[in-house]
């Protein structure tokens, strides 16, 4: 979009700032829709968001696709900690374990990874990768439990 570094930066203060929203609103959310819900939801937003965002360079249609791809994202962390966390058959602590660092690698591999694609053709066809992490995470929710959070 050519826009300046100040603007640029704007896209990821929106895509943080609905994160926190949705991490401070995410357990009640959870509690009320269940958590498979919660994540298929949470994957379409950020597919969608993101693939607005790419589809339809605007500054307004990218703030608000870079949210809401911000929202989406907000419960899955906190959802694969505890569902790793309660794989039967392994010790207290295994898969969080597991969970923790598989989330580091992705943490610092995937910056480079979208940046090598972004060299190769564009910043746009790299973030495509977003949308297809939102798209599979939303075929892979169904293996989350959805307990919901018993009425008062």
């Amino acid at each position: 979009m050519h826009a300046g570094a100040a603007t640029a930066g704007l896209a990821v203060v929106a895509l943080q700032t609905a994160m926190t929203v949705g991490r401070l609103t995410g357990d009640r959310v959870v509690d009320r829709f269940g958590q498979r819900t919660v994540v298929a939801v949470g994957g379409a937003l950020t597919a969608v968001g993101m693939g607005a965002a790419l589809a339809v360079p605007s500054m307004g249609t990218t703030l608000a696709g870079f949210a809401l791809a911000g929202l989406g994202v907000a419960t899955l962390v906190p959802a694969a900690m505890h569902t790793a966390d309660e794989l039967p058959g392994l010790p207290d602590g295994t898969g969080l374990t597991v969970v923790s660092w598989l989330l580091r690698a992705g943490f610092l591999l995937s910056p480079p990874l979208v940046g090598f694609v972004a060299d190769l053709s564009s910043l746009r066809v790299g973030l495509l990768s977003v949308v297809a992490a939102g798209a599979v995470t939303v075929a892979l929710a169904r293996v989350l439990t959805n307990h919901r959070a018993a009425s008062p």
